[in-house]
């Protein structure tokens, strides 16, 4: 990768930024506004790396401007799987934990039906060097589209597909993977 380290350093730039320059006090909605994901990312494009993931992810609304909503959170992962470079498979079942931004684009559709798109990223530590052979870091990005019902004036619930991609951004020892999945959310306003 010939721009390893401006990814690098974007991305941590990104997940600071959504933790800290957005604080509470700026928010246009609520102030206790928390949203549930849960996903499966099922492996997809790699030839060579069979890596699912069971992900949660908790965003609380950080700010809002001109139809974007912007979310600071916290990503729980659980990767499951091996890859097989070089023919030998080699076990990447990891658990990774990490700081999480969101942005969402939202538009209504119909009476309490909406449409979202949403990009997220999260930067990740690892118990192990994930993927096999990689480092025990890296960086979960995710883009999908997202439907939302919301049936009471602070709840609702969301189904998305997600697109994501993990590696750690750099040059070497960076086994990245991408995967696939549905994403199931519930969002409540205190």
């Amino acid at each position: 990768m010939k721009y390893a380290k401006t990814v690098c350093f974007a991305a941590i730039l990104f997940s600071f930024l959504m933790i800290t320059v957005f604080p509470q006090t700026v928010c246009q909605a609520k102030a206790n506004n928390v949203e549930i994901q849960t996903e499966y990312l099922m492996h997809r494009i790699y030839a060579r790396r069979f890596i699912d993931n069971y992900n949660v992810h908790i965003f609380q609304k950080a700010h809002e401007h001109a139809g974007l909503t912007f979310h600071r959170g916290l990503t729980f992962t659980r990767a499951h799987g091996y890859t097989t470079e070089d023919d030998i498979r080699r076990n990447s079942n990891a658990v990774g934990l990490g700081p999480a931004g969101m942005i969402r684009w939202e538009r209504p559709i119909s009476g309490k039906l909406y449409g979202d798109l949403e990009f997220s990223g999260s930067f990740l530590i690892y118990n192990k060097s994930f993927p096999a052979q990689g480092r025990p870091w890296g960086f979960m990005w995710r883009i999908g589209p997202r439907l939302t019902w919301k049936y009471t004036k602070d709840n609702s619930i969301s189904l998305g597909y997600m697109f994501s991609h993990s590696s750690n951004g750099m040059r070497k020892k960076n086994p990245g993977h991408h995967a696939f999945g549905f994403s199931l959310g519930f969002n409540h306003s205190f």
